[in-house]
């Protein structure tokens, strides 16, 4: 192996995981900013457990961060899908704004809708 090669190699080893590396933000349930925390409907509960962000209708989620712009990350999440007649997998991309550790703002398709953390309330 050339010292061109092993340059190379060390690159992608040094940079790879910072793209597979989970979102900066703490572990547990996110309601939408403008709803209580004491009991949330499903429609407004996010999970966030390093893995990914779950929902009502998506969970055991596995997260991949494929760009970062400052605090914006878009990623790939593979989730078990609910809703339909057999649970199934599906992957699909989306866009976050993480806003501090415990504060994200999703904004694929435009929606802009924010969440915080709820410490204490189970996912």
């Amino acid at each position: 192996m050339t010292v061109r090669n092993i340059t190379a190699c060390a690159l992608l080893l040094c940079t790879g995981p910072a793209l597979a590396d989970t979102l900066p933000l703490r572990h547990g349930a996110y309601v939408s900013v403008d709803t209580d925390c004491k009991d949330p409907p499903n429609v407004a509960l996010r999970t966030y457990d390093s893995g990914g962000l779950g929902s009502s209708k998506a969970n055991d989620c596995r997260s991949r961060v494929l760009s970062r712009q400052g605090n914006v990350f878009e990623i790939e999440q593979d989730c078990r899908q609910f809703g339909g007649p057999k649970v199934e997998r599906a992957t699909e991309r989306s866009t976050i704004r993480v806003d501090g550790p415990d504060r994200y703002t999703d904004l694929t398709y435009g929606s802009g809708e924010s969440f915080r953390l709820c410490p204490g309330l189970r996912p």
